[in-house]
Order: C-alpha cells, then structure tokens, then sequence
C-alpha cells in the first residue's frame, strides 16, 4: 500500500453524539484526496466519546484508509435509532416508571435504572462491526503508531487516555490526567462515549467510567504525549465567520428552562467548549517559540505543532430540527417528559438523533467543508 510522507500527524476526533457524522463525512473527502490504497494518513488517531468509536474503526482498517472510511460511511448513512439504544414501549416505560418509582420512594431500594437510556445494541454494533485484535496488529507492523481514547473515571474525577501504541510510547500523568498503554476493547469505547445520565457507566479495572469529554480539560494533550507534531481536528461546532458581523439572535425559550434544556446545555459544554479553548492554547505557544531560537527550544520541554481545523460550516443544531420526528415516539416522549420538545432543549435531541437522514445530511455538509479546503488540507498532509 503506498504512504503518505511527512510528520506525525494526528486525527483528533472528539464528541457529540449523533453529530458525529459530520466527521465521516471529513472522513470521506479526505479519502478522495489522499491516493487509494494509502494506509492511515493518520499515524496517531485520538478520539474521545463518539469519535473514540470513529477513531478505533480507522485504526481496524489502518491498512486501507479508503477502505475503513466506506465501512463508516455504510453505518453512519444506514443509521437507525435502535442500533444505539432501545427505543422500545418495555424500555422505555421501565426506566421512566424507574425513575418516577425511586422519586416516590425517597430512593429506596434498588429501582432506579443506571441511566435513561439502553445502549446495550451499540456494544453489539461495535462487537460485530470493529476487530479489535486488528488494532493491535496495526500498531505491531507499524502501520499505526498509536490509538488513543479518552474516559473520564467517576471515582477519582480523573480524564484516563488508554492507548494501544508503539513501543517507546511511555504512559503520562499530569494533573488530573493520566496516560495508560493497554489493548483497546469494547469496554474503553463504551465508557468513553458513556454520555453522562444519557448512557449507563462502563466499568473498567474496578472503577467506573463515563464520557471521555467530562473533565477533558487538554483534549490535545494525549496527541502530543503520543508524539504529534501536527495535528488535524475535526469539530463539531459551527465555525465562527472570520467578519465583525453581528450574529443573529440565538433562539429563546421562554419561562423556566427545563431539565431537557438543561441537559442540552451541559452537553454543549462537554462537546464544544474545551476543544477549542485547549486549541487557542497551543497556537499561544506556538506563537510564543517563534521567538524562541530553535537550538534552544529543546531545554523549554516545548516544540511547534502545525494545527488544521475542520469545523461546520453551519448550526448543527439548526440541521437537526427538521428531522426530530423521526425519533421513536417512545423517545420522543421521554424527552417530552424531561422537557427537551421545547425549543430550548432541542439541542439534546440532536446528540441523540441516529437517524439516517439526519447523519446523511451531516455526512454532506463535512463532504463539503472539507473539499472547499482540498488545496490547503494537500498540503497539510504534505500530497
């Protein structure tokens, strides 16, 4: 297979749900620029919640990114609700009539059910759709240098990125993150994309994990403890217009915000906001070494890192409405129980919409964002 020449580089895909197809459809584009039959463009793939699933479908298929990337274009445009979570009448009515039971009770006893939702069929998904054991052969041939996901451990608050890598990669601690070398499995996808009362804890070495976005506070950092020196970032916020126009008014929901609402607030902080401000942190430091003589930047501990951004070009949220019908009408109610059918909670439901149509459109507009950039991302990747 050929290769591609250059740098390590790294693909950072990071959260949001359903949104994530937006990053597929990066995916895609990237496939039709990079000659076929290349292996990973991406020697380092980092992910963390959903892009930790996209990440680790990549490092199954290093040896073909062309191929990896139409195995991911088959699920996420095929995508039904019921391969994520169970959107059953039964599942439905045992969790809510849980939750209102342990309300009523004062908790006691053992009723409440360990989250809203059941994502019991993505773990079957990935179980059937990911090899695994091809990870770790990947990184062995060096193919691939690293695969990293990130969870977040509800027992000690700490961010954990678990890495499958090459051999003279050496496990991190910072503060309040840590680096661990292990074999990739279902567990660490499952936890890292565990989306906080969404989706139920993963138990991992004794503790238990949720979303890898929770206390994420350097999201860039494992590429860099990996051995990146450039790095290719796929968002999933709106890109922000480089004018001084004014923008529109965002859309107000009016008396008191209600748990949905709530809930999709939290969720935008965990998916959009840490990503970004850890972003506008390295180009400060790379900023800074330019002043720094290169023959003594080795003793700061410090090096440039080339960045590259992909990010919507619109409201993902704003795309998302049209298609909220087609969530299950269990789901629906549910989310009208909690509130998110009113327009302030709408945005919840867009991290929850697996639907193809929905993720088809996603899939287009990343497809088009990124083929808008061609030349430049060329030359990123140094074709």
């Amino acid at each position: 297979m050929p290769e591609l020449t250059g740098r390590n580089i790294a693909l950072i895909l990071g959260g949001g749900g359903a949104r994530a197809a937006y990053q597929v459809g990066v995916l895609k584009a990237i496939s039709e620029i990079v000659p076929v039959g290349t292996t990973a463009p991406f020697p380092i793939l980092c992910g963390t919640s959903a892009g930790s699933i996209n990440a680790a479908a990549l490092a199954a298929s290093a040896p073909d990114f062309g191929e990896g990337v139409a195995q991911l274009l088959e699920v996420w445009e095929n995508f039904e609700v019921e391969q994520v979570y169970r959107s059953d009448l039964w599942s439905a009515v045992s969790r809510g009539g849980g939750m209102l039971l342990t309300m009523i009770t004062g908790g006691l006893g053992d009723a409440s059910p360990y989250s809203l939702l059941d994502n019991t069929p993505l773990r079957e998904l990935l179980i059937e759709r990911i090899s695994f054991e091809r990870i770790g052969k990947a990184v062995d041939s060096g193919v691939l240098q690293a695969l990293c996901v990130t969870a977040c451990s509800y027992s000690t608050g700490f961010s954990v990125s678990y890495f499958r890598g090459a051999g003279d990669l050496e496990p991190w601690s910072r503060s309040r993150r840590v680096g661990l070398c292990t074999d990739i499995g279902i567990d660490h996808l499952m936890a890292s994309a565990a989306i906080p009362i969404v989706f139920p804890a993963v138990a991992l070495d004794d503790e238990y994990f949720g979303d890898g976005t929770m206390r994420q506070t350097a999201p860039i950092s494992p590429s860099l403890h990996l051995g990146a020196d450039k790095l290719l970032i796929i968002g999933v916020r709106q890109e922000r217009s480089a004018s001084n126009e004014i923008p529109s008014a965002p859309e107000i929901a009016p008396g008191y915000p209600g748990m949905g609402q709530i809930a999709g607030y939290i969720l935008d902080t965990l998916f959009l906001n840490s990503l970004n401000a850890d972003l506008e942190r390295l180009q400060r430091v790379n900023e800074v070494l330019r002043f720094v003589p290169e023959a003594s930047r080795g003793a700061t501990g410090l090096r440039p890192v080339d960045t590259f951004l992909i990010a919507p070009s619109r409201d993902i949220g704003a795309v998302a409405e049209p298609y909220l019908a087609h969530l299950p009408a269990t789901v629906q109610y549910l989310m009208r129980v909690i509130g998110a059918r009113r327009p302030g909670g709408r945005r919840l439901l867009s991290y929850l919409l697996f639907h193809g149509t929905f993720c088809r459109e996603l899939i287009e507009l990343g497809f088009n964002d990124t083929m808008k950039k061609r030349r430049a991302l060329g030359d990123f990747l140094t074709l």
